[in-house]
């Protein structure tokens, strides 16, 4: 009989210069994916600042806090920092594995940046605040082979610049991609007590209560917990790819 083969999921989160909530939705998102979403752990790729779950500003002691969700420690193992060339190389590591029935999740954290002109924002990366443009980015993602389904989530400031060269380069047959922020502004934390990023956590929540991509950005928008500086976009091809889910 001929080989079966079952469809996988993969993930990366990614957060470069990451300051400790970004850390604490990394944890978030690797438990969602875990625990709620049936993702294997073997195939969620964490890239964090300076590839642990260290923080920038994080005490040189080498203690680590407990995680704010629910007081325990941080479960998730974290592969490599949260730098461009770690990016590319986990996308590369990916690619040779991915088939057209695959799917892959992508969640960027941290910080982002804006020249103010044509060329568009950037995603801060580890070391030295270094840029990785979101032509760039897009170039990376368009070296994946054609597979099911790209589900990205970013929650940087700036991060609606990426929406559309992120659909315009993506080789999956359906596409969204989710931003905290519109192209010109930023995205802000949690109002009740900033370990979060509030959207972040709120698509999130919307997502692991069996909601589809399209409805847990409505969530997000919506929820009592949303932080209204927010200006969170979406952008999906074909238009039913807003019916994804992970």
């Amino acid at each position: 009989m001929p080989a079966v083969h079952i469809a996988l999921r993969y993930a990366i989160l990614f957060s470069g210069m990451s300051f400790r909530r970004h850390v604490n939705g990394l944890e978030l998102c690797y438990r969602a994916l875990l625990e709620h979403l049936g993702f294997e752990a073997r195939n969620i790729h964490v890239l964090n600042y300076d590839g642990s779950r260290r923080a920038f500003g994080d005490p040189d002691d080498g203690t680590e806090p407990l995680w704010p969700g629910d007081g325990s420690p941080f479960r998730m193992v974290v592969r490599a920092p949260g730098s461009r060339a770690a990016f590319q190389q986990t996308i590369a590591t990916i690619a040779a594995q991915l088939t057209p029935d695959d799917h892959l999740f992508i969640n960027t954290m941290g910080h982002g940046g804006h020249h103010g002109d044509e060329r568009g924002p950037d995603l801060i990366t580890y070391p030295h605040s270094r840029r990785f443009s979101r032509d760039d980015f897009s170039a990376t993602l368009a070296t994946l082979p054609p597979h099911r389904a790209l589900v990205v989530l970013m929650a940087q400031c700036f991060a609606g610049g990426f929406n559309q060269a992120v659909l315009e380069a993506s080789p999956a047959a359906s596409t969204f991609i989710t931003s905290a922020a519109s192209a010109t502004r930023q995205s802000f934390m949690a109002l009740e007590n900033g370990l979060w990023d509030s959207f972040q956590v709120n698509w999130l929540t919307g997502l692991t209560s069996g909601l589809n991509v399209g409805s847990a950005f409505r969530h997000a928008c919506s929820c009592e917990g949303r932080n209204p500086y927010d200006s969170p976009e979406f952008a999906a091809r074909p238009d039913d790819a807003t019916e994804l889910t992970l």
